[in-house]
């Protein structure tokens, strides 16, 4: 799952090599591309050709190719040699192997978030838990998604490692995690929401081992609903 705060890092690294009014003009034609990709507006495999998506967002070409080159580099489209940019299409195997690795990287950094993470911390996490049961119970196809980026982001943040929220996001995809997230029954909210809390139990307890668990287990349950969708 990229995780938003990750992202917008790359984003404004990859941003600052270009001057003011391109940079802008990037920004706008990734963050577009890249909503329109995780609401499900342009689907896996939907060709991406320069010219009509610079006409629809009002831009030239230059801008929305340095997006793709952007989101390319992030997984979420293809760059194919002469024929332009598509959208990631996910196959079952792909799918697993991403959870399979998130459970990994993101079980590790809560088991270091538990060794590391002080109250003001713990407190956040509480805070951004709530949000999201909120976002559930009231917008559950949009505001719980970023409610659940924002958490699993800061769990990352907790475990105060450098390098695990970039092999997060080598790994997962906003887009498939959104779409995921909206595919959500109501067993799946619920099991989701008891899921997080124990994160937060067992990070708030310092119990490394079990906040591993935990979050591990968070992932891979979740990895079902994925191959569902």
């Amino acid at each position: 799952m990229r995780y938003a705060a990750v992202e917008a890092k790359g984003l404004v690294v990859a941003l600052q090599a270009t001057n003011g009014g391109e940079a802008a003009h990037t920004r706008v034609a990734y963050e577009a591309l890249r909503e329109r990709i995780a609401s499900g507006g342009l689907g896996p495999g939907t060709w991406l050709r320069e010219h009509p998506v610079a006409t629809s967002l009002g831009l030239s070409r230059t801008p929305v190719r340095e997006a793709l080159r952007l989101l390319a580099a992030e997984g979420v489209v293809e760059l194919v040699h002469n024929r332009g940019a598509r959208v990631v299409s996910w196959t079952p195997d792909d799918i697993d192997e991403a959870y399979r690795l998130r459970a990994l990287i993101e079980g590790y950094g809560a088991g270091l978030a538990a060794r590391r993470a002080d109250a003001a911390c713990v407190a956040e996490l509480r805070e951004l838990q709530e949000r999201y049961e909120r976002a559930l119970d009231h917008d559950p196809a949009g505001l719980s998604a970023q409610c659940n980026d924002d958490f699993h982001a800061a769990v990352l943040a907790a475990s105060a490692s450098t390098r695990l929220p970039t092999l997060v996001a080598m790994v997962s995809s906003a887009p498939l995690v959104r779409r995921v997230l909206t595919s959500y029954d109501d067993d799946d909210r619920r099991r989701s929401v008891l899921q997080h809390r124990d994160v937060i139990t067992a990070i708030a307890h310092a119990d490394a081992e079990l906040a591993t668990s935990a979050m591990s287990s968070h992932i891979l349950a979740a990895r079902y609903s994925a191959l569902r969708s």
